[in-house]
């Protein structure tokens, strides 16, 4: 995922922690930096604002960014935006968005696009290789996104073949005027960890992740820079000891496409298994399963063994199922979004 970080200029933020910013996140790999001309607590003293956002463009481009610039029809003019990605907020014509998209790549606002329009886009010959989408970000609390919502948002930018991108707030670190109450793209992520935040958007179909708020931490650029695509990543305990489980548990896995009543299972557990010397011993076998159980098929389950299931119901203990390891409370709602042949992981703490 090409993920990102935005910097603001005119917010109060030191110039040298921008500069410091950005060179660490290009460090660990992030390709996309989002800064905007729209924040009217930015411009209040004119001169500084312009001569720091040009250093910060600079430093940008100087460290290979893709830099997306927000603009609207009534001040795109002021800037040079050559060789810049031209995220479009409302206000701009079919006529105008079909002709940039033309000599620019352009990022519609993924919030408030229709399907209509996309339609119209087509139909006037737009340039869709230039077009990705970007999500509005939501600095008044309870205004963020429905989850349901952006995901029907995401599946029908994906249907025009567009790429789609939304906002993670920082939790631990500055979080951006005037609210400071964080920037997400969907109100569940307001008070959620940057990490599982980052997880949990790529869930819903996210194509690549920007940290909307302007000075967040290493630890926090760092989650979002190795966020998966496509890959839910979801975080538990162990509750075994025996090595040849942990070793299969390590392991990518993709969800069977038929789905299940009570369980969501994995493909590969029985083709991983055979990739270890041994088998899988019967343990815990009096352990009623409930909702979060990650459980693994014992040998006395004949050919299944090694199967590797995510429970969602309350099931009877079975001395042919190894209960060996919990999905961490706050994270069991992440195996809802596990679709039919998607790809998840464990990551155990």
């Amino acid at each position: 995922m090409e993920n990102g970080i935005s910097i603001y200029a005119g917010l109060g933020y030191k110039q040298k922690e921008n500069i410091q910013l950005i060179k660490f996140a290009a460090k660990i790999g992030m390709k996309r930096l989002f800064t905007s001309t729209q924040i009217p607590e930015s411009s209040a003293d004119g001169d500084n604002f312009f001569n720091d956002f040009a250093e910060i463009i600079t430093a940008a481009a100087t460290n290979d960014f893709e830099i997306i610039l927000d603009v609207n029809p009534d001040n795109i003019e002021e800037f040079n935006v050559s060789g810049l990605t031209l995220r479009l907020d409302d206000g701009f014509s079919v006529e105008q968005i079909v002709e940039l998209s033309k000599k620019s790549k352009i990022q519609l606002n993924a919030s408030t696009v229709t399907n209509e329009f996309l339609t119209v886009l087509l139909n006037l010959n737009a340039n869709f290789s230039n077009i990705t989408a970007l999500h509005n970000f939501y600095p008044h609390v309870l205004t963020g996104l429905d989850t349901y919502f952006f995901i029907n948002q995401n599946k029908m930018l994906h249907d025009f073949g567009i790429n789609v991108g939304a906002f993670v707030p920082s939790l631990e670190g500055k979080r951006r005027a005037p609210f400071f109450e964080g920037l997400p793209t969907v109100e569940d992520c307001r008070d959620f960890s940057t990490d599982l935040s980052a997880r949990f958007l790529t869930a819903l179909g996210t194509d690549f992740i920007i940290i909307g708020d302007g000075l967040p931490t290493e630890e926090e650029i760092i989650a979002v820079a190795s966020a998966k695509e496509n890959e839910v990543v979801i975080s538990a305990k162990l509750l075994t000891d025996d090595l040849t489980t942990i070793e299969l548990l390590k392991n990518t896995f993709t969800r069977r496409p038929d789905i299940s009543k009570s369980v969501i299972r994995a493909v590969e557990g029985r083709k991983f298994l055979k990739n270890f010397a041994g088998t899988i011993e019967s343990e815990n076998s009096a352990v009623e399963r409930n909702f979060g159980d990650i459980t693994v098929d014992n040998k006395n389950f004949g050919r299944y063994v090694g199967e590797v299931q995510i429970v969602q119901d309350i099931l009877p203990a079975d001395s042919r199922v190894n209960t060996v390891a919990r999905i961490i409370d706050t994270e069991i709602f992440l195996a809802d979004y596990i679709k039919p042949n998607q790809k998840f992981s464990f990551r155990f703490i």
